[in-house]
C-alpha cells in the first residue's frame, strides 16, 4: 500500500476540509464503499466475518477486513475476540455507531424525498 504525500495539494485540502467541518470527517468514513452496509448489518446482529461476507454479494475478503478495521478504529464497532479453538471474532455496534445508523436512516429518508431516483442498468460486459 502506498503512503500519501503529506504536502500534496489533495492532502492539504483534505486536512483543511476536515478541520473546517466535522461533517467532512464523518463523510470520509461513511462515504467509503461498503461501510454503511457493513455497519447496518452489524446493527442487525450479523456479527461474524463469514456471515457479513454471505450478506454482501461481491465484497472481497480484503475489502471487508479493511472496512471492519476502519469501523473499529473509528469506534463505531467493537471487535470481540473469543480465545478458543478455532478462534472466534465478533463485531458489535457501539453507542456512537447506533447513533450514526439512526442519522444515516434519516439521510436515506431525506434522499428518498428530495433526490430523484434513477433506474440504473447493470453494466453490460462485452466479450
Amino acid at each position: 500500500m502506498t503512503k500519501k504525500k503529506v504536502n500534496s495539494t489533495n492532502t492539504l485540502n483534505e486536512f483543511y476540509l476536515e478541520e473546517r467541518c466535522t461533517l467532512n470527517k464523518v463523510l470520509k468514513i461513511i462515504g467509503k464503499r461498503w461501510v454503511s452496509e457493513v455497519l447496518i448489518l452489524i446493527k442487525q446482529d450479523i456479527l461474524r466475518f463469514s456471515n457479513l461476507k454471505e450478506y454482501l454479494n461481491g465484497i472481497s475478503d480484503n475489502v471487508l477486513s479493511s472496512v471492519l478495521n476502519e469501523l473499529v478504529r473509528s469506534k463505531l464497532v467493537e471487535k470481540k475476540i473469543f480465545y478458543q479453538v478455532p478462534l472466534k471474532v465478533e463485531y458489535h455496534i457501539t453507542h456512537s455507531g447506533l447513533e450514526l445508523t439512526r442519522v444515516m436512516h434519516e439521510l436515506c429518508d431525506w434522499g428518498k424525498e428530495y433526490i430523484a431516483y434513477e433506474v440504473r442498468m447493470k453494466p453490460t460486459i462485452i466479450k
